[in-house]
């Protein structure tokens, strides 16, 4: 009986050891993410500053926690963040232990979006991971407070592409994109392989509102009429007439 009670006492210290998390409880009172990062999906998942961070969690003293002996990685810069995150999401292996069936193609489509390539070419303004999910707030696309929660994408993408964002705010999709089924700006856009805006998305064969209106439909016939004006116009009036009309907005507007 005594040593079944060491036992216990011994398996009690050591699980309470090895859920000692000192980087996140010192930020809790430090200055740092850890209040808001205890509501980030990461964090809920068990994986902590350590995992993305590197240092030592069961060490105490803050120098020696953050030390290089102890792992402790430098800051990710904006334009390493998609490859950063990409180590974990495009890990299908991993991503399984945590989400089974979750997909991990979003660096591949990223990549060749629209974002992806300016950040390529170096322009390090273009939106990547944290500028649309949050840094230390990350929340799952599920979660109606994730800032990419159907309701709330347009107003999010809108930080960027704010004149668009007011465009869209005042058309008949403003009101219907919002379920998961139809979340905003990505219904036309996509997610992670962002498309801009062409002329091509309304004069092609198959024009993106076809997606969900068919040809015989009212919208279908308007968006052919919006088509063949479009086709009309000068080359350079043709893709702000697009950006207006993709909007939702009236050509003539």
């Amino acid at each position: 009986m005594q040593s079944l009670w060491l036992l216990l006492c011994w398996l009690a210290a050591f699980c309470a050891w090895a859920a000692k998390d000192s980087c996140f409880e010192c930020h809790m009172v430090q200055k740092g993410p850890s209040p808001i990062f205890k509501d980030d999906v990461h964090y809920k998942y068990g994986i902590s500053c350590v995992h993305c961070h590197g240092g030592d969690p069961n060490e105490d003293r803050a120098n020696d926690a953050m030390s290089d002996a102890r792992g402790m990685k430098p800051r990710v810069m904006r334009e390493d963040a998609p490859d950063f995150c990409g180590t974990c999401h495009s890990d299908a292996a991993f991503m399984r232990k945590y989400k089974p069936g979750q997909r991990v193609d979003q660096l591949a489509l990223y990549r060749k979006s629209v974002h992806g390539v300016q950040l390529a070419k170096g322009n390090k303004k273009a939106a990547q991971c944290v500028d649309c999910h949050g840094v230390h707030s990350t929340r799952a696309v599920s979660d109606p407070q994730s800032v990419v929660y159907p309701s709330r994408l347009a107003r999010t993408c809108g930080a960027c592409h704010g004149e668009i964002a007011a465009m869209f705010a005042q058309s008949p999709h403003a009101k219907v994109f919002t379920t998961s089924a139809m979340a905003a700006c990505s219904v036309c856009h996509s997610s992670h392989g962002t498309e801009r805006t062409s002329v091509a998305m309304l004069t092609s064969a198959k024009p993106v509102c076809a997606r969900c209106h068919g040809p015989d439909s009212a919208a279908g016939k308007s968006v052919a009429a919006m088509a063949k004006k479009i086709t009309g116009l000068a080359p350079g009036d043709q893709r702000a007439s697009a950006m207006r009309a993709v909007h939702g907005l009236k050509l003539g507007s």
